[in-house]
């Protein structure tokens, strides 16, 4: 069984210069595409059709949202500071996908920034849209435990040999949550008996 996925099931997120994951900046949308080059063959045996090879692939990842300086478990504008900067800052980021069963995948991926547009107009919100261009091939995350709440709590990796990505449950993923003494994952008694998914990386 599965359920179409959510916006809030298909998210891009990346790990910032303390090791925190944030969703990508204060997106109001994202997209990713990724596209493979190919090679035309053209010995004369072929005749009319024209033949080709699979060459090499690349992706960039695109999207808008509203400008915001500081966000709770989310990050803001500054995610794009190493254009105002001059850094070139190779980010670890993250495209991850899951229903309200519970069915995902997560990949790992590196990216540079190479476009900001910042707009305003008055008495609107101000915008900004956003290029990243992918650099180098997708990771599948396979370090994934999936663990039913009680008393509130998950069981969690040790921390020291395991960093915490995300938390998915409901068709959502969730960026807020850490690890604490036990190791175990704090979630609230609210969430009693709902089935929750945790990726890591190791360290």
């Amino acid at each position: 069984m599965a359920d179409a996925v959510k916006a809030e099931g298909l998210v891009l997120a990346y790990t910032d210069v303390s090791g925190n994951t944030y969703p990508l900046a204060c997106a109001k949308d994202a997209s990713i595409s990724i596209s493979r080059d190919v090679i035309e063959l053209a010995p004369k045996s072929f005749n009319t059709f024209r033949r080709f090879i699979p060459g090499k692939r690349t992706f960039s990842i695109s999207g808008t949202g509203l400008v915001k300086l500081v966000g709770t478990s989310q990050h803001g504008l500054d995610f794009f500071d190493d254009l105002f900067t001059t850094t070139d800052t190779n980010y670890v980021a993250y495209l991850d996908i899951i229903d309200a069963q519970n069915n995902y995948k997560m990949y790992q991926f590196n990216c540079y920034i190479t476009n900001l547009t910042l707009t305003s107009a008055v008495g609107e919100f101000a915008n900004y849209s956003y290029t990243l261009q992918g650099n180098g091939a997708f990771t599948e995350l396979t370090i994934v435990d999936t663990y039913t709440v009680a008393s509130g709590t998950i069981t969690a990796r040790d921390p020291l040999t395991h960093k915490l990505v995300a938390v998915g449950y409901g068709g959502k993923w969730y960026y807020n949550y850490t690890v604490s003494a036990g190791p175990v994952i704090n979630l609230g008694s609210s969430l009693n008996g709902t089935s929750v998914v945790a990726a890591y990386i190791i360290i």
